[in-house]
């Protein structure tokens, strides 16, 4: 698929260009670091990987060819000073997106991947391919940005507003500061709320060894990265619902195989208002209130389309891992 689309989108204009795809090859070079090298023109700057890029003797190539012709190649090989390098073959597709503004900004940058998030999810239900994901989401995929500008002179002006767009593809200046990419970095221990090394890998040992690592906690990490890189907290709110569901309903089963007469619920309302004062009796009285709350804003997200706020989706996911740790306690 390749070509242009002009639309209009949140109250602007813009186009939309879709390359054909083209082979790429993407390199882990590891214990290797990026260094600057001299450049012929002395106000300009490279890079290169640290250790040299030639061949040795311990090398590992594998090709595979498609139906259609392309190959796909891999190759695992040992470069200078213990360094070891892998390359493998991928796909890259070209999108740009083209949106006229007063200049250059972070919220512009957002706009148009909102665009072009916009554009995919058409693409996706006209097409039926869900192997296309949207940008950013935590299935999605994570692109390079290279942000660039044209300045317009007044002959640029007096032409239609598509033809304007349309050669902002073809004369425009890329900023050297604003290549970057989505991928996340990872994150050293301070810069993650309340982290505590020791006590973590504990638990991280804990659950591996054991095998106890139940589905909601999948979910609800789901939930929060709906939450914290979409800021999609409709969805957040719905997935950390689901994962609530699960937990209690684990609960129940629990206590039902240590000869609690418990009967089926077949609604989450009952099991939030009678099984658990049943079982807990006025120990829950807090949390059952809470988890009202949290299921009220879940509904009105489900029958009334309603978009939860940032401080409403917190107030749940917080209302959820309360629960889960009242749940871990009682096992």
């Amino acid at each position: 698929m390749a070509g242009e689309a002009y639309f209009d989108y949140e109250g602007f204009r813009v186009v939309v260009g879709i390359g054909k795809p083209m082979n790429s090859v993407n390199t882990l070079s590891v214990n290797d670091r990026i260094i600057t090298v001299t450049h012929d023109n002395s106000e300009g700057y490279k890079y290169d990987f640290e250790a040299s890029r030639q061949t040795g003797n311990n090398q590992i190539c594998n090709a595979v060819k498609w139906d259609d012709g392309s190959i796909d190649v891999s190759l695992l090989m040992d470069t200078d000073n213990e360094h070891t390098q892998f390359s493998s073959s991928s796909i890259t597709t070209l999108v740009r997106i083209a949106v006229e503004a007063d200049g250059l900004s972070k919220g512009l940058e957002i706009k148009s991947l909102n665009v072009l998030n916009h554009f995919i999810r058409v693409y996706r239900y006209a097409t039926r391919d869900t192997s296309v994901k949207e940008v950013d989401f935590m299935t999605g995929f994570k692109p390079f940005i290279v942000t660039g500008f044209k300045q317009y002179e007044q002959h640029h002006l007096i032409k239609d507003t598509d033809i304007r767009i349309r050669e902002l593809f073809d004369d425009w200046e890329p900023d050297a500061q604003r290549f970057t990419s989505l991928q996340p970095r990872n994150l050293a221990d301070h810069e993650l709320p309340n982290f505590d090394r020791a006590k973590f890998t504990s638990n991280i040992a804990y659950d591996l060894t054991t095998g106890d690592f139940p589905s909601w906690r999948v979910t609800i990490m789901r939930a929060y990265e709906m939450a914290n890189e979409q800021n999609n907290y409709s969805a957040a709110v719905l997935e950390s619902f689901i994962a609530l569901e699960q937990s209690l309903h684990n609960l129940l089963n629990v206590y039902r195989a240590k000869d609690h007469k418990l009967k089926k619920y077949e609604s989450i309302h009952h099991v939030i208002t009678e099984a658990l004062p049943y079982l807990f009796s006025k120990e829950v009285d807090d949390l059952v209130k809470r988890l009202l709350r949290f299921k009220k804003i879940r509904n009105d997200v489900v029958h009334n389309a309603y978009k939860p706020t940032d401080v409403e989706c917190s107030e749940c996911l917080s209302i959820a891992d309360e629960a889960f740790n009242f749940c871990d306690a009682k096992i």
